[in-house]
Parts: C-alpha cells; structure tokens; sequence
C-alpha cells in the first residue's frame, strides 16, 4: 500500500505547469544513501584501520565490528571515515548543477545521514560512557572526566544541529521538503531495518544500534519545512533503474553486512 501512495503522490500536481518528485525514485536514493554511510562507518572506516594494523575482521554486521587488533585507532575510525565522507558529500551537493535533482538529494542525504549518526552518538557516547568515541577518548586521555564529556556533548550537539541546517538549505533547494524529508526517512529507515533483522547473531544491540543510527538519529528529516514545488526541469521524475540498483544494494547488503560477517558470538 505504502509504494502505491507514494507513486500516487509523486505525480500529483501543485499548480499550473508544477510537478512533485517522483516518491519512488526519492526512496530508492534515501535507501543507497543510508546503507553506503553504514558501509562507510563500520565497513571502510572500521574495517581499513584494522587491515593497517594488520589485523583480522572477525564480526561485520550493521552496527557491530570487531577486530583480532584491538587500538582505539579502530574505533574512531568508523567516526572520522564518516564525517569526512559527510563534508565531501555536503560539497559536492553544492556544485551540482540544479537540471540534476536526484544527484543533489543523494549527496544531501549521505551527508544527513552521515552527520545525524555521528551528532548524536557523540552525545549518546558521553552520556552512557561507552561506544566507539567513548573507548577511544578513554585511550588517549584516560577515563574521560565530567568536563570532558560535557565538552563531547557540546560537540555532538554542534554537530548534529549543523547537519539539521545544511540538511534544512539542502532540500529547501530541491522543493517540497516536507515530503520528501518524510519519504527518504521512512525508506532509509525500513531498508536499514529489515537488512540488520537477517542478522545471524539474531534480533537485539545489532537491530537496536541500527535503528538508533539511521531511523532516531535522522528524525528531523520528518519535520522539514513544507517548501516550494518546482518547474519539470528540476523534479526528479521516474526512474525505474535507480530502484533496481536499491534493490541489488539492499539484497547484497544483507547478504553481507545485514546476516553479518564473522562470528556472531564475539558481539
């Protein structure tokens, strides 16, 4: 029923010489950018630091990593590979020319996705003292005190307030925010999901850190202004092979990352 609503949508017009974005097409590139940025945190920027220190992946999955090396070099790796690939998304989106929507709402979301995840899970790392950025900050700095973990906090909370504006300016330029905020959500998030549930270490912290990093983290995208429609030259209209190449993305994800890689018991 979903599909079929958002096909509807997507065709319905606002006004004399007006269309919408074709709402498949916006969730087949919500749901390549919401995976891509799961590959890059735990796949790239995990899994690269721990092959230069010459160590063995032993568990890849959606939201859980380890490595036969243990060096909180690994753990800020997934961090850092992800905001890096956030700012050059962000760039790129912005010399992309307006004839190409779809390109232009691809990058904009990478680099939503990218820097909601990161923001927030800076904060979450500070307030319950552990994940990726709390183990590094305990490794370099020692157990972090109180003045640091409200210094992180601050941090994380820059951050993802400055991912909600450029994400604001972002699909502002592309028109009908609001809708296409809330299509991209709900496909980033469902994809993100039922990938993670084929996990052979079964349902629980691998399902839950998924849905905290793509579907809670990226909650603002269902709040983004109503916006303007635009002329057809600059709608992102049907295309049928972009929702192939979400279906391969997804089936090959959760063949991989999705059902997990390596021993499930070292979780």
């Amino acid at each position: 029923m979903i599909p079929d609503q958002v096909g509807t949508l997507a065709m319905t017009p606002t006004g004399p010489g007006f269309e919408r974005h074709d709402g498949l097409t916006v969730a087949a590139i919500a749901v390549i950018a919401s995976l891509a940025v799961i590959v890059n945190h735990e796949a790239l920027g995990h899994g690269s630091v721990c092959l230069g220190l010459d160590g063995q992946v032993t568990l890849l999955s959606s939201s859980l990593f380890r490595c036969s090396v243990p060096s909180a070099a690994i753990d800020i790796g997934g961090p850092l590979m992800n905001l890096i690939l956030g700012v050059i998304a962000l760039i790129a989106s912005r010399t992309i020319a307006p004839g190409r929507p779809g390109w232009r709402l691809g990058l904009t979301l990478v680099a939503a996705f990218a820097g909601f995840w990161e923001g927030g899970y800076l904060v979450q790392a500070m307030a319950m003292q552990k994940g990726d950025l709390y183990s590094a900050g305990a490794a370099f700095i020692g157990e972090p005190s109180w003045p640091w973990r409200i210094a992180g906090s601050v941090g994380g909370v820059t951050l993802y307030l400055a991912t909600l504006v450029v994400t604001l300016r972002g699909l502002a330029t592309l028109g009908d925010g609001r809708r296409v905020g809330r299509i991209a959500w709900l496909s980033a998030t469902t994809a993100a999901v039922v990938t993670a549930s084929v996990y052979r270490g079964g349902w629980g912290e691998n399902l839950l850190n998924t849905f905290l990093e793509i579907g809670l983290a990226s909650l603002p995208l269902l709040v983004m202004p109503v916006g303007a429609s635009l002329p057809p030259g600059r709608v992102i209209g049907s295309r049928p092979q972009v929702w192939i190449i979400a279906l391969v993305v997804m089936v090959v994800f959760a063949a991989t990352q999705g059902q997990g890689i390596g021993d499930p018991g070292l979780a």
